[in-house]
């Protein structure tokens, strides 16, 4: 009978071993084999050498099946062990499972705190990732693809644009070999079909190779060639968008050879955009056309070798073996001779040419002003998101100190200290697990509303949630385990077994964790940081609301009709003119009606040439020009402008010739300085005879709401240049019901002829509301984020409060027997969180200062530094922490002494 050892069943019968016993133990057991063989041998008559042998020799390969068991044994340790892992897991997710349930209102409050903090940050984080992480959709290799921009100075001012006249799309072509192409775009808004039911769609003029430098490929049909980008124009051909295709056209398949009515103009339908493709910018694109195709009407027969209309938008691929670098220097160069050609030498030794990604928010100066702003935003809900952990943090915290007896008693019964740390982070993964989960929910439900309520004028994807938010917000939750679980956690590891468990089932702790304090403070400080910068913004908004820019912005209404662009003879413009002029007379609430040529205010600009007899030379102007306008005598009382100088034009100027003009104060100051300009002759664009300035005006608005640095030029409306200058625009006056105005006047001027384009009317309001969002955007989520953080911290700090009032019923009770009264209860209890929300709003306040230098240029006419701000945001903050801290001390003095020193 063979010999039977413990040590070669060890090996099957063992549970667990470490990775190093097992070579050892497998070897001990191969051992074990041949041994026993050698003695069967030796017992049938053999000697001991040649039974060995011979028992090696039946064995085989030793290290053969040594190697291949412990493989075998590695692999069964390794799903043994996570086997364990998976079940204790499992168990210490019921157990806080079980733990949670029990306590509702503590489940409920944290979950909430944490679905608040990942919501905010996960749905401000869709939004930058397409704004400023994502290329726009449906491009091929983005990342070669670049905005072109031109930067140059003049007399100590350096600007930078992203448009440049056309001709300089073939000179980059030509002249730079880094590039592999160089395409062109224009985007505009022109009419759709004529009459009563136009409309307006937004139109992009692209050169014949656009589609093809994006690596854009067509669903149906095909793209544009350059053939029909040429002048003179062919075929005129179109590629529509795929919302367009849909919502117009029906998604029909045979839309290829339709005819579409654009701009007066019939388009024929060669091809249907990708799903989701709008081009570079994020914004909506109804009709592709090549710029052949209407780049005549807007900017002139000359538009495709005159270098006097800037309007193109250049964008280039570099070849797969150039680089930018290489590209701005080669652009440089081409750029520089160009401007040397077109007789532009003050730009000659400054003009640059620089290479922007292709993100939605690019603008010549970086990131646009909403990019910032959104970029701020991401901060902002970060610091809600921490402020959200803290608070979970410190409540876990305080709810450990509560289960000190418990940690204690399963530390004596043997339960390892790593253990037990497992067991209370399970608890914060549940948590931030369930509030990850709702925080998706929140996102998918509000995440679009929020990103149309943040940039309305943008195209988003298609899906609001997708594996990139879906990783950020397993991120988001992987950081509230670490920020909310691993303090409590820690702490509770270091409970000592001896004195916890000889201390009495009532007694309070005296522990006073300063981590709890900090996690306080931390809260405050954040929390008043984001008042600050609400009330910045909501400071900032106001200024640039109440701003004087010489239009009653919700009382004056602006009509513009393309009327030239349809086809329309200058007689017949003028005839419409006055039609509508008269149907807008008579709508109910409208007081005035003027009739205006040349630069419209948010519309066009129109330089007029300028010389004061005697002067060889005037100064440059900040923003170009001047800029002339062919006004009515009651364009001022319409617009709410004032004479600030002199006389306006009288009504008889409106009907006879005259050499008259008013000057707005910024050209006034410029030209003139502190001399008196009325009275003074001047000469405008060729003419030879003088024209009297006979007042100066405040600045009326023409481009911006803010920073509208234009020099104006008002001729009366008879004046003998004006010639056959049509009208432009009408502005109406409604002080009462603007908005009602507009939209009964649409209505009205729609009918003036069959032929009408797309009548365009829309409060001056409305219409600056685009320059308006930056600040806007930031007083109303600073403020939403920054009230949702202080309500948390409230909360939160409550909710400590409560806990330490019931942890400290037995101390309260004792006082209470010596004689404290009420108001020694409120004090003991409520100084504490008090102090710690001083010194936070201490520390909050100097951070906010620090922080504020980064958002001075976002800010309008408001120091980042503003005292009436800080010292709003710091009474908000100590009255907020007042009551969370009193209603609980209130509690605390409704303590018997009796019961509680019964307790104990």
């Amino acid at each position: 009978m063979r010999e039977i050892r413990i040590d070669g069943l060890r090996r099957i019968l063992r549970r667990s071993a470490s990775p190093g016993d097992l070579a050892k133990e497998v070897d001990d057991e191969i051992q074990f084999h041949i041994d026993s063989r050698t003695a069967e041998l030796i017992r049938s008559g053999m000697t001991e050498a040649a039974a060995r042998e011979r028992a090696h020799a039946e064995y085989g390969d030793a290290m053969e099946s040594r190697d291949e068991i412990v493989a075998i044994d590695r692999r069964r340790l390794r799903q043994s062990r996570r086997r364990e892992r998976f079940e204790s897991s499992l168990q210490d997710l019921r157990y806080a499972a079980r733990g949670l349930a029990r306590r509702p209102a503590l489940l409920l409050v944290t979950t909430i705190t944490l679905t608040i903090g990942i919501a905010a940050t996960t749905v401000m984080f869709s939004v930058v990732d397409q704004l400023l992480l994502q290329p726009p959709p449906g491009v091929s290799e983005p990342e070669s693809v670049k905005r072109i921009y031109y930067q140059g100075t003049r007399k100590g001012r350096t600007s930078t644009q992203s448009v440049t006249p056309y001709p300089m799309i073939s000179k980059l072509r030509e002249s730079v070999p880094a590039f592999g192409d160089v395409a062109g775009s224009f985007r505009s808004s022109v009419t759709l079909g004529r009459g009563v039911g136009a409309r307006n769609i937004d139109v992009q003029l692209v050169s014949g190779n656009y589609f093809r430098l994006l690596g854009v490929r067509p669903q149906l049909g095909r793209t544009f060639v350059d053939a029909e980008d040429r002048v003179p124009i062919t075929d005129r051909v179109a590629v529509v968008s795929d919302a367009f295709w849909r919502s117009e056209l029906a998604g029909a398949t045979d839309v290829l050879g339709r005819r579409l009515l654009v701009a007066g103009k019939d388009f024929v339908v060669v091809g249907v955009a990708p799903k989701g493709f709008t081009g570079i910018d994020r914004l909506n694109i109804d009709v592709w056309v090549p710029m052949g195709a209407m780049a005549t009407d807007m900017h002139g027969e000359g538009w495709h070798n005159t270098a006097n209309v800037t309007w193109v938008q250049a964008i280039a691929r570099l070849r797969v073996d150039g680089t930018s670098d290489a590209a701005e220097t080669q652009g440089t160069a081409a750029y520089r001779a160009m401007l040397r050609e077109w007789n532009q030498p003050w730009r000659d030794s400054t003009g640059r040419v620089l290479l922007g990604t292709l993100v939605a928010t690019q603008s010549p100066r970086g990131i646009s002003e909403e990019g910032k702003v959104s970029l701020w935003l991401l901060g902002v809900s970060g610091i809600v998101l921490l402020i959200a952990c803290s608070n979970v943090a410190n409540v876990l915290l305080a709810r450990t100190l509560q289960r000190r007896r418990e940690i204690a008693v399963r530390l004596a019964l043997g339960v390892s200290r790593s253990r037990l740390v497992c067991m209370l982070l399970t608890e914060s993964a549940l948590l931030a697990g369930t509030g990850a989960a709702a925080a998706v929910a929140v996102t998918f439900g509000v995440g679009r509303l929020v990103q149309q309520t943040l940039l309305p004028g943008m195209v988003w994807n298609s899906t609001v949630v997708d594996a990139r938010v879906w990783g950020f917000t397993l991120g988001a939750m992987m950081l509230c385990v670490l920020l909310a679980g691993v303090a409590p956690a820690m702490y509770g590891m270091r409970t000592s077994v001896s004195a916890t468990l000889k201390a009495s089932e009532g007694s309070s702790s005296k522990s006073r964790p300063a981590l709890r304090t900090a996690l306080l403070v931390l809260q405050a400080a954040l929390s008043v940081v984001l008042l600050v910068g609400a009330g910045l913004f909501v400071r900032s908004l106001r200024n640039v609301n109440t701003r004087d820019v010489g239009i009653d912005l919700s009382e004056v209404v602006r009509v513009t009709m393309n009327l030239r662009g349809a086809g329309f003879e200058a007689s017949q413009i003028e005839d419409i003119y006055r039609r509508g002029r008269e149907r807008l007379r008579a709508l109910p609430s409208v007081e005035e009606v003027s009739v205006l040529r040349g630069s419209v205010p948010l519309a066009s600009e129109n330089a007029m040439g300028f010389r004061i007899p005697g002067v060889d030379s005037l100064p440059g102007l900040p923003g170009g020009g001047p800029y002339g306008a062919i006004i009515e005598s009651n364009f001022l009382s319409t617009v709410g402008a004032r004479v600030l100088r002199g006389r306006n034009f009288s009504m008889a100027e409106d009907r006879v010739p005259t050499r008259t003009m008013l000057i707005n104060e910024m050209l006034a100051k410029a030209y003139f300085g502190a001399d008196d300009p009325v009275g003074k002759c001047v000469m405008v664009r060729a003419d030879s005879v003088c024209t009297e300035i006979i007042g100066v005006v405040e600045n009326v608005m023409l481009v911006s709401l803010v920073n509208d640095d234009r020099a104006m030029v008002y001729l009366a409306a008879r004046h003998p240049l004006v010639g056959q200058a049509t009208p432009q625009a009408m502005l109406v006056r409604a002080p009462n019901n603007a908005d009602a105005v507009a939209r009964q006047a649409r209505k009205d001027l729609q009918q003036l002829s069959p032929g009408m384009p797309y009548v365009e009317v829309a409060s001056f309001a409305d219409l600056v509301a685009p320059q308006l969002r930056p600040w806007r955007l930031g007083a109303t989520m600073f403020t939403l984020l920054g009230g949702i953080a202080l309500g948390i911290a409230v909360v939160g700090l409550y909710g400590v409060m409560a806990l330490l009032v019931s942890q400290r019923t037995h101390e309260i009770g004792v006082r209470m027997a010596l004689g404290a009264n009420a108001m020694d209860v409120v004090r003991l209890v409520s100084w504490q969180s008090i102090r710690a929300v001083l010194t936070g709003l201490a520390v909050g306040l100097g951070s906010a200062v620090i922080a504020s230098r980064w958002i001075a240029d976002l800010l309008y006419e408001t120091s980042p530094r503003d005292p009436a701000v800080y010292a709003s945001a710091a009474l908000v903050l100590i009255l907020a922490a007042v009551v969370a801290s009193v209603v609980p001390a209130r509690r605390a003095t409704g303590t018997d002494p009796a019961r509680a020193l019964r307790a104990e």
